[in-house]
């Protein structure tokens, strides 16, 4: 998402409004930014407020998105600042907080505010509300005009009626020479050239209204650009733009005139091509990935992107708008799994989005209704077969349907937004459920990439070992390398502050991320987890035998205990033992349960 745009505006400044989202949460501002373009606003990233005065005129923003809490200028600040320069009805300001506290929002309508929200944030409540002081706006500006236009009628009527007439002739030709620029410009994204989202949508409409039969009438490809994003933000938004202009025209060239290329957004295409067959679509296809696949020279940087394309064909895939737009995203989303490649859509899709959208609806209901349980897999000292602890594991036993596999259900939570919630619920039941249990075992819950990036998350844990009674030193928090790759200092601040109170720290999935031992030396980590695609292979793969024996001697190293996930059987059980691994868990020493509950096994001496 590029915030460098040109003073007539994008896709969305034209169509729905221009937006300066202001936020210092990274996180934040990329996936709430992204969640507005595709609703069709044009948005303007800003990671704090110093100086958004200037930039409101400099970019011509429409409406504020306000981070209230920042660090080197507030949103109260900030808001004071804009409104001793605009007022409220040309420039509002929507005011955005995770304090859910009256003073705070009685402050900021004081200050000038049009309208607050709460984080964490409902997308339908944000457009609604962000529509609402859109709407308002335009209506001020047409009523302004209205005025201009009255008082300019009225002086014209004091000139000499000749002049007049003349003048007003000269108006008519002027304005209909405008009219018919503003259509155009209406239509067409000012960087590119190409059509836009409004033009696009028009002319998909248009053609849908036009086809018969079941013949093939045309396709619809969404291209997606696989490695945009970064080279934006190393070389900067003007190398961006100009990358854009040439990947533009290399699409428009890859068609024939009676097919349409648009940009929808950001680094998002649209193509309306004209074929009788999937396999004129799949040549196209091919061809468009291989002229976006070629290096790119950029003011002396030879710069590769590559692009995904997904592929719905009408009437097969659908006849009308909304159903052949989200088959020809949901196939994108499927090629970006290859990158690099075009995906068709196909009843396997078709299949997979009914099942994650009936998983959605179920988990809206069944996260609040506390059906999502905490369930406990032990984990043992490998010498002496004794528990350590348990690690907390999502299920869901739905009602007349068997129990729900955490693989299903759980990246449906994620890319709805309900992990968070479903979290918060499982953490305060299993702390209560561990405490009704005897013995003084650490419990592990696993946290998602959203959490550790989440500034309340150390005080939302403490409150809730509060709330429970739970020990802080009984409590192990358990996180990935990659949910902390680009934003270390985030996570290091969390994870510092959990350690302060006593709670441990431990990075799951060892062994598989980008940048362990950078890691390692950076977080207050008190254990490593070997994720079980190792331990699934330590005896019959000496390469696997030999990295996990090289993990645990690391762990020793650095004063690290060392965990071994997976272990489904003795044999495993003792090979660990003998490289002096110290804790282990797997269906060999049980499997999760509803209660903590454990089976003493006694191993073999170490070797």
């Amino acid at each position: 998402m590029s915030s460098a745009q040109s003073e007539e505006g994008g896709t969305a400044s034209v169509r729905l409004g221009r937006i300066l989202l202001v936020d210092d949460q990274a996180q934040n501002r990329d996936m709430l930014g992204r969640r507005l373009e595709r609703r069709g606003y044009e948005v303007v990233l800003r990671d704090g407020a110093v100086g958004i005065e200037e930039a409101i005129v400099e970019l011509g923003i429409e409406l504020v998105l306000l981070d209230w809490m920042m660090p080197d200028r507030s949103g109260l600040e900030a808001l004071v600042g804009i409104r001793s320069r605009f007022d409220a009805e040309h420039v509002p300001v929507i005011v955005v907080t995770a304090l859910d506290d009256g003073d705070v929002v009685s402050r900021a309508l004081e200050a000038g505010a049009n309208d607050y929200i709460t984080k964490p944030i409902d997308l339908r409540i944000l457009n609604a509300r962000v529509r609402a002081q859109l709407d308002r706006r335009m209506a001020v500006l047409e009523l302004d005009t209205i005025r201009n236009d009255l008082e300019r009628t009225v002086q014209e009527r004091t000139q000499d009626l000749v002049a007049a007439n003349q003048t007003l002739s000269a108006e008519i030709t002027e304005r209909e020479a405008a009219e018919a620029l503003a259509q155009t410009l209406a239509r067409h994204d000012p960087l590119t050239g190409l059509s836009n989202r409004r033009h696009f949508l028009e002319e998909l409409e248009r053609r849908l209204a036009t086809t018969k039969g079941d013949e093939t009438a045309f396709a619809l490809m969404f291209v997606d650009l696989d490695r945009f994003k970064p080279i934006n933000d190393v070389h900067g938004h003007a190398i961006g733009d100009e990358l854009l202009r040439v990947i533009a025209a290399r699409l428009q060239s890859c068609l024939r005139d009676d097919s349409l290329a648009a940009r929808l957004g950001g680094d998002e295409f649209a193509i309306l091509l004209e074929c009788d067959e999937r396999e004129a679509a799949a040549v196209a296809a091919r061809r468009i990935l291989q002229e976006l696949g070629a290096p790119i020279l950029v003011n002396g940087l030879k710069l590769a992107v590559g692009a995904s394309i997904g592929i719905a064909m009408c009437p097969s895939d659908g006849v009308n708008a909304a159903l052949l737009l989200q088959r020809g995203d949901a196939a994108m989303l499927r090629a970006k799994d290859e990158r690099g490649a075009f995906k068709f859509f196909d009843s396997a899709i078709d299949e997979e989005l009914k099942s994650k959208a009936a998983i959605e609806t179920e988990l809206r209901v069944a996260i609040p209704n506390g059906e999502i349980l905490p369930f406990f897999q032990p984990i043992v000292r490998l010498d002496t077969g004794a528990l350590e602890g348990f690690e907390v594991l999502a299920r869901w036993p739905r009602a007349g349907g068997g129990m729900v596999s955490p693989t299903a259900f759980i990246p449906v939570a994620e890319e709805a937004g309900l992990v968070d919630s479903m979290f918060w619920t499982l953490f305060a039941r299993a702390c209560r459920t561990a405490l009704s249990v005897a013995g003084d075992f650490v419990l592990a819950v696993n946290i998602s990439p959203s959490q550790i990036r989440d500034q309340w998350f150390p005080e939302k844990v403490l409150r809730t070992l509060r709330e429970t009674g739970f020990p802080a030193r009984r409590l192990e928090i358990e996180v990935t390398e990659s949910a902390m790759i680009g934003d270390v200092a985030r996570a290091k601040a969390s994870l510092l502050s959990l350690k302060n109170q006593g709670v441990q720290i431990a990075m799951d999935d060892f062994g598989t991320g980008y940048s362990s031992l950078v890691l390692l030396r950076e977080l207050p980590i008190d254990k490593i987890k070997i994720d079980r695609s190792f331990i699934a292979t330590l005896e019959g793969d000496r390469e696997s035998a030999t990295i996990v024996g090289a993990l645990v001697g690391l762990g020793k190293a650095l004063g690290l205990k060392v965990t071994a996930e997976g272990v489904e059987d003795k044999a495993t059980a003792d090979c660990l033992l003998a490289m002096q691994c110290g804790l282990a868990q797997g269906y060999y020493f049980g499997a999760a349960t509803e209660l903590p509950t454990y089976e003493p096994r006694m191993l073999r001496a170490a070797v």
